[in-house]
Formats: C-alpha cells, structure tokens, sequence
C-alpha cells in the first residue's frame, strides 16, 4: 500500500460527506445519460445495418421497378393486414409527437431517431413495391408486421426521450430556445 492509499485509509471519516453538491450530481447524471445516449445511438445503427444487409438482396430488384400502383391501406386491407390496427396505432403515437418541443442543444439527440423513422419508412415502400412485383407472400407480411410493431416502438421511445428531458428542465431550465420534432 502507497503512502496515498494509507492516506485515504487513515482519513476517510474526514474525506465523507454527508450531502453531494447538487450541480456535481446533475453533472454526474447528465454524463450517464449521454453515455446511455451513445450505447443506445451505437445499438440502433447496427440494428439498422443489419435489418438493410439482409434485405438489400431482395430489395435491389424490388428496386428497378419504381411503379407505385398500390398504396399502404390497399395492401393493408388485400392481405387481411388491418387486422391489427397498427396504421391507427402509429396515427395515434404520432399525434401525440405533433407539437411536441425541446431545447434546440438536445435536438442533435433526436436527428438519429428521425433518420430511422425515414428510413423505417422507406423500408415500407420497398415491401409495397415488392408486393406490387411479386404479390404477397407470407414473410413480407411478417416484414410488414414487424416494421408496424419497430415503428410504434420508436415512436415510444421518442416520447419517452422528449418527456424525460421536459422533465430535467422544469427542474433545471436551460433557459435555450425549443424547437419543434417535426414527425
């Protein structure tokens, strides 16, 4: 053991404090949520890579036709697929976004969530077109149902963030302008 370390040792009921300083602890927490922020940042690129890797063969001649007779509702209600509500459900959780605000430092946070929302999105008209070329098969129902159900879930998640961070600032007003998450 080094001198430092015996210090430590002999003087730790000095060293103790009874109550941590409010702006270190904030700071602490905010740390932790950008770190939070960059695992689940990092986690959904290479969600996305991956679900775009494994449908880029099929996609790439989904791709070369570009006709776009059918619309989502169609398909929807062709292939029994309206059963489920999602396109009311996604509505619904979009309404809820429709004025939603944050500090403008913070909506950086937010531009990797609506890239995937675009993207997600495109990855819809991708199916409608294959469908469109090839007619329905059983697994580009289940893409369909699963990008309903990733679609929804990011939307939560969106309205989770946005809540989280209005909350710390009622605690603690950054007092910088708000901008609109336009969905």
């Amino acid at each position: 053991m080094n001198n430092f370390e015996k210090y430590l040792q002999d003087n730790k009921d000095k060293l103790q404090s009874d109550s941590v300083d409010e702006k270190v602890w904030l700071m602490i927490e905010n740390e932790m949520l950008k770190s939070k922020n960059r695992r689940s940042k990092r986690f959904l690129r290479i969600t996305f890579i991956v679900i775009f890797m494994s449908l880029l063969g099929c996609l790439i001649y989904v791709l070369q036709d570009q006709d776009e007779g059918l619309n989502e509702q169609k398909i929807l209600a062709e292939y029994d697929l309206t059963k489920y509500n999602f396109e009311e459900k996604v509505n619904t959780k979009k309404q809820q976004l429709v004025s939603a605000t944050v500090p403008e430092t913070k909506f950086e946070d937010f531009q990797i969530l609506l890239q995937q929302l675009e993207f997600m999105d495109g990855q819809f008209q991708d199916y409608i077109r294959y469908i469109e070329q090839n007619g329905y098969q059983e697994f580009i129902g289940d893409q369909i149902l699963n990008f309903y159900k990733s679609k929804i879930e990011l939307l939560d998640k969106i309205k989770s963030e946005i809540d989280k961070i209005n909350y710390y600032e009622k605690i603690k007003p950054s007092y910088t302008e708000y901008v609109t998450i336009e969905i």
